[in-house]
């Protein structure tokens, strides 16, 4: 169903190498992009992949609006800034992300492939 680094990183997840935590907001971004039609996903495919993704993958609850207001400076783009608090929050050891913002401001985050390259034990 999956392929590439990503498959590899929820493979990983789904035999315990690893834990993967989202929020509820990026779980509706997820969705509402493999809706657009470039894609031409069915609502039944998008189904299954989210199945996959909540099998896989903890779901917190989205960060309060207050709470990510606080930290606004930090980001140039405002829409990130709730991913960058619930990173903080989570304790987790390593943010994934694309996100060329995130990758060069906050500490600790890396791409899918630097992550693969931490678990695997790889230099």
């Amino acid at each position: 169903m999956f392929e590439g680094n990503e498959a590899l990183l929820l493979k990983l997840a789904g035999v315990g190498a690893c834990s993967l935590l989202t929020t509820k907001y990026i779980i509706r971004e997820v969705s509402t992009v493999l809706a657009r039609n470039e894609f031409d996903i069915s609502r039944d495919q998008i189904a299954r992949l989210l199945s996959v993704l909540y099998g896989t993958v903890i779901v917190n609850e989205d960060v309060e609006q207050p709470e990510s207001r606080n930290h606004w400076r930090r980001l140039d783009d405002k829409k990130d800034v709730h991913v960058l608090v619930a990173y903080e929050k989570s304790n987790c050891d390593m943010l994934v992300t694309g996100d060329k913002e995130l990758l060069k401001k906050v500490a600790g985050a890396t791409t899918t492939r630097g992550a693969l390259k931490i678990l695997l034990g790889e230099s």
